[in-house]
């Protein structure tokens, strides 16, 4: 028992690096498909720590918490954004308006950053430093992702990596969100992803491409 004990609270203090690491490939990648696999890894490494933390402290709420992150976040998004990906036959490069290079770099002072913030506050509160920072970093990512790439589809994949960065904020502080309230912000996330997978379609038939940038055309 004080084995699982352990692994639980190690599985809890080391998610952080696993999530920065998954941070600095999605700056690093080119590909739509590498960006969607990277987003159902670090939403399984969240997934891991709900289980841990479930396990911690004996809550039922968290444990079907973590099974509907796996379920809605590293088996149905991802599956729909790959057949988003095959279905709208346009270039599956991510179209970064800053060289990988850079965007690592960028990445890389943004987790430097998300440490120095949340230093005072996790004392604060009494919780782990490092996985607060990694949410903090995630969030602070995912607005970097939807700046700086121009295809539509990363938007949506930014708009995703920020919720993961704010249910894990909310993991960290509070032991996470009532279940209800997690219900609701996933149902949300999905008719998102719905809309926003029209949305695509629209601007495919009219522009015959996903790059954003070209919306700027419509403007008077």
């Amino acid at each position: 028992m004080r084995i699982i004990n352990f692994a639980a609270s190690q599985a809890i203090s080391s998610s952080a690096v696993l999530i920065f690491l998954t941070l600095l490939l999605l700056a690093a990648s080119r590909r739509m498909s590498n960006c969607i696999s990277l987003f159902a890894a670090q939403s399984a490494v969240i997934a891991a720590q709900v289980f841990a933390t479930a396990y911690a402290h004996k809550s039922v709420a968290a444990l079907m918490v973590g099974i509907m992150v796996v379920l809605i976040k590293v088996v149905a998004i991802p599956y729909a954004l790959f057949q988003l990906v095959k279905r709208l036959h346009t270039s599956r490069d991510v179209k970064a308006s800053i060289a990988p290079a850079g965007s690592v770099f960028i990445t890389a002072a943004l987790i430097f950053i998300s440490y120095s913030a949340v230093q005072s506050y996790a004392k604060d509160l009494n919780v782990a430093r490092d996985p607060l920072a990694a949410a903090v970093a995630i969030i602070m990512s995912g607005c970097f992702l939807m700046t700086s790439r121009n295809k539509a589809l990363m938007q949506i994949l930014g708009l995703l990596i920020l919720e993961n960065g704010i249910f894990m904020a909310a993991l960290t502080t509070t032991f996470g969100m009532p279940l209800v309230i997690e219900i609701g912000i996933v149902f949300d996330l999905v008719m998102g992803v719905f809309l926003m997978g029209i949305f695509m379609f629209r601007i495919r038939e009219t522009f015959n491409d996903l790059d954003v940038s070209k919306l700027r055309k419509l403007r008077g």
